[in-house]
């Protein structure tokens, strides 16, 4: 047995940390004197060491409880379910810092880009579950695989060139430029998506009503007017029949 000073010095958790644990539930002494003084034992130590390991992978405290009481669930099988689950935060950080060095990159270059358009992509990856749930209501499994691994695997260039893109047609609106560059600014835009996907989006999205698109999960980077406005030169520069004969 360990008194709680020695079980303390020799696992490297505070008697204020073991304490709390007991508080909780988490780790309770192994016997407890009449005077109310803990006793720690060796299947303490194990417990501790548990907990410890949890903590630096990242298990919250409700998790850690469940992986001590569930019994039917041996350590290696959540340690497999954690691994899961910090590859996709890993994954999601990963493409965090990408937005932010394209954000980065997109401000350096054009210091008059309106930061609005910076926000809207980074909020579209904080996002990208919830616009995935949205999806499943009209396009199909495979299709929305489809679109995001086409997005993750081009994520850096294609956030580059949304915003790139997208701030040129903004300038455009302002100031308007020669029908060949804006044709030619417009056909880059509408072909940062490949055409047979955007195709099959367009399809499987018919019975999408304006009205239930959810604006928090996808943001339009275009005002209504710019919208319109768009739309006309792409009718009048002739965009919609190039892309059709495609």
């Amino acid at each position: 047995m360990y008194s709680i000073g020695q079980f303390a010095k020799k696992t490297g958790v505070t008697i204020r940390t073991l304490h709390y644990y007991d508080e909780i539930g988490l780790l309770s002494p192994a016997y407890l004197s009449d005077s109310g003084q803990r006793f720690y034992n060796d299947d303490s130590i194990k417990t501790i060491q548990t907990i410890l390991v949890c903590k630096y992978l990242d298990y919250s405290l409700e998790e850690i409880r469940a992986v001590l009481l569930d019994k039917e669930k041996t350590l290696l099988d959540s340690l497999y379910e954690q691994k899961i689950q910090l590859q996709a935060k890993r994954k999601q950080i990963d493409q965090m810092i990408a937005s932010l060095e394209t954000a980065i990159d997109i401000h350096e270059k054009y210091e008059t880009v309106d930061p609005s358009s910076l926000l809207i992509v980074i909020h579209s990856l904080l996002t990208m579950d919830e616009q995935k749930k949205f999806l499943q209501q009209y396009l199909s499994e495979d299709l929305i695989d489809q679109m995001y691994a086409y997005f993750d695997n081009n994520f850096a260039l294609l956030n580059r060139k949304y915003i790139e893109y997208s701030h040129q047609l903004k300038q455009a609106f302002i100031a308007p430029i020669h029908d060949e560059e804006l044709k030619e600014l417009i056909g880059n835009y509408l072909q940062l998506i490949p055409r047979d996907l955007a195709l099959q989006v367009t399809a499987q999205m018919q019975n999408l009503d304006v009205k239930d698109i959810d604006y928090w999960l996808f943001t339009p980077l275009f005002s209504e007017e710019e919208e319109r406005w768009l739309t006309e030169q792409m009718e009048r520069l002739n965009l919609d029949e190039v892309f059709e004969n495609e």
